[in-house]
């Protein structure tokens, strides 16, 4: 059972059950820092492969100084593989069996931007040039939907609805489709990139239907995407690290510092289990604070009576 071809034809499996790229990519790095230590330890086969090795890879990775949330996706990787392995009937144990990839309490929430600071990012792009136009728009959808990253790429030109100022996420993340609403600025960017700019863009490939396109007709990656979030994360001065995910984070937590209902963001975002969305609504103390002074029933009564008599005096 050689390492590269299981690797490859789970790669293909992953790919069969749409897998989001950016999970493949993941997957296959760590099963890339798997392999190599396997290699060390002289196993070429699989099946060669017992608890106690596993277990030895995982303590080795439990040692690294790296993120927690790093090392339970290396050991998750690994874990994954395994279970498809006996799932296909090509093992018949699973050598990780019972393994826990690591505690998942107490890690560490990405960034998230301040109403502020999203602003001074959105001001980034120099919009006397199309590719900025269309860095803007890109921005503005994933500010205003909180779609990821994986959603965004895949969107069609015939996923978007201007009049209904909605867009249609056909391949979210398990096969779930939902409707998520554009917004009014983020529609507005939209319409501006359809008509003036993706035309230009599309006459190298005109056969291409994915809604964001480079300079050469092609659609958007990854990588494309986060090289021109690095550029004006840097030229807004940020040392916070902005990613696509930032963006998502960060409208699920403005939703809710302005009184969105969680239940809506939950809907929003997409996500099965409203756990999920508690950990996305990063929500700021003193904002809390403010927001409850502000909107609370008996807070207010307080405040109008110290507003028509400011000294306390009673009558």
């Amino acid at each position: 059972m050689d390492i590269d071809v299981i690797i490859a034809e789970y790669k293909q499996q992953m790919k069969a059950r749409s897998y989001a790229e950016a999970t493949i990519e993941s997957y296959l790095m760590n099963l890339g820092h798997f392999k190599r230590y396997l290699v060390q330890c002289k196993i070429n086969d699989l099946k060669q492969c017992g608890q106690k090795i596993v277990l030895e890879y995982q303590a080795k990775v439990m040692s690294e100084t790296i993120a927690i949330e790093s090392k339970a996706l290396k050991i998750r990787s690994m874990k994954r593989l395994f279970e498809w392995l006996v799932e296909t009937n090509q093992l018949l144990l699973n050598p990780c069996e019972g393994m826990v990839e690591t505690s998942r309490r107490g890690r560490k929430i990405g960034p998230v931007l301040t109403l502020g600071e999203m602003q001074k990012l959105l001001a980034q792009p120099n919009l006397s040039l199309r590719i900025e136009i269309r860095n803007k728009a890109i921005m503005e959808v994933l500010y205003s939907t909180g779609i990821r990253l994986d959603e965004l790429l895949n969107l069609e030109v015939y996923h978007v609805d201007l009049k209904e100022q909605v867009l249609y996420v056909r391949k979210g993340k398990g096969r779930k489709q939902r409707v998520v609403p554009l917004g009014k600025n983020a529609g507005q960017w939209l319409k501006e990139y359809l008509e003036k700019i993706r035309p230009h863009y599309a006459r190298k490939n005109p056969k291409e239907r994915r809604l964001f396109l480079n300079h050469s007709g092609l659609a958007m990656t990854y990588g494309g995407i986060r090289q021109f979030l690095r550029a004006y994360s840097k030229s807004a001065g940020f040392k916070k690290n902005v990613a696509p995910h930032t963006f998502r984070r960060t409208c699920a937590t403005h939703l809710l510092e302005q009184g969105a209902d969680i239940r809506y963001i939950q809907k929003l975002l997409g996500h099965p289990s409203l756990k999920t969305t508690q950990v996305y609504t990063l929500v700021r103390p003193k904002e809390v604070k403010e927001t409850h002074e502000k909107t609370h029933p008996n807070q207010k009564q307080n405040t109008e009576s110290r507003s028509q008599n400011p000294e306390g005096r009673t009558g």
